[in-house]
């Protein structure tokens, strides 16, 4: 039995095309019995289209998701109709996934075989933000990150604090998924699992630098490195003191892995803008590989 999984599609209309072909010949090259795709498939509002686009492209074979930050983006008047992620999920996702026969990891866990496939979107609890960071010479605080950008006249900006519903610090968002990550985990009782989940919970899966070395101004992504992963997940995930068969993420765009990471094989599918990326899974052999770019 072999799984496909990829990340970040991001579904836009000017490289959506040439994603989905991308999908096509991933199915007709590996012919998996599954594929799960680990969050930032398009906005909450084209959770219908997007979803019946993917379905087309992979007709028989069962296919899960779990959502990324990008799938729970509203526009306009929308963002006020949804008071935080649960009401996203219920109002876009559910009638989605339900319509296009997609299991959605983030309410339920899906099986495919004997494995089973527990997950869910992960959010940021700034646990990766860069010690000590500053822009010319002024600390980054607390308030900055919760602004999205490192001062108020920045030009940088961290959008989903313009665009997500809700107003609860990213912490009390993240934890609310480890509640739920983590009671799902245990609900598969014996099965072997396999996390999805679309932020990082390990620093090894962030495919970026751990920090700055040669005294060069810092980058944006040095202030980005925040909203980049949930480290309090991965603390979970090791407390659970269960071996997982893999953990599969994505949103830096950076591909990481497959590595081992306390005792699984851990991937970070590393897809960016217009360039999905994709790792199969064996379960006859315990192997987590990269397919090769077609």
């Amino acid at each position: 039995m072999r799984i496909l999984f990829t990340a970040d599609l991001h579904l836009l209309r000017a490289t959506r095309e040439g994603i989905l072909k991308r999908v096509r010949a991933w199915i007709s090259l590996f012919r998996p019995d599954g594929v799960v795709i680990a969050g930032d498939i398009a906005s909450a509002s084209q959770a219908s289209e997007a979803l019946a686009e993917i379905r087309r492209c992979v007709p028989d074979e069962p296919i899960a998701i779990c959502l990324g930050n990008h799938d729970f983006w509203l526009h306009g008047e929308a963002r006020n109709e949804c008071d935080g992620l649960p009401a996203v999920i219920d109002r876009y996702w559910v009638p989605a996934t339900q319509a296009s026969d997609i299991g959605l990891l983030d309410r339920e866990n899906f099986r495919i075989g004997a494995l089973t496939i527990v997950g869910g979107y992960g959010h940021y609890d700034l646990g990766f933000a860069l010690p000590g960071l500053a822009y010319r010479g002024v600390a980054v605080t607390e308030e900055d990150y919760m602004r999205g950008c490192p001062s108020p006249d920045s030009p940088l900006r961290w959008r989903d604090f313009q665009l997500m519903p809700g107003s609860l610090h990213p912490r009390a968002v993240a934890f609310e998924q480890i509640r739920g990550v983590t009671a799902r985990i245990r609900a598969a009782g014996d099965s072997p699992v396999i996390v999805v989940l679309h932020t990082p919970p390990f620093e090894e899966l962030l495919g970026i630098p751990v920090g700055m070395h040669d005294g060069s101004p810092p980058s944006q992504y040095a202030f980005f490195r925040a909203y980049l992963g949930n480290r309090a997940m991965g603390d979970a995930l090791r407390n659970l003191d269960l071996k997982f068969l893999a953990v599969v993420c994505g949103h830096t765009h950076r591909p990481a892995g497959p590595m081992k990471i306390h005792d699984t094989i851990g991937v970070n599918i590393g897809s960016d803008y217009g360039h999905p990326k994709a790792a199969l899974y064996s379960f006859e052999t315990g192997t987590l590989e990269r397919v090769p770019n077609l």
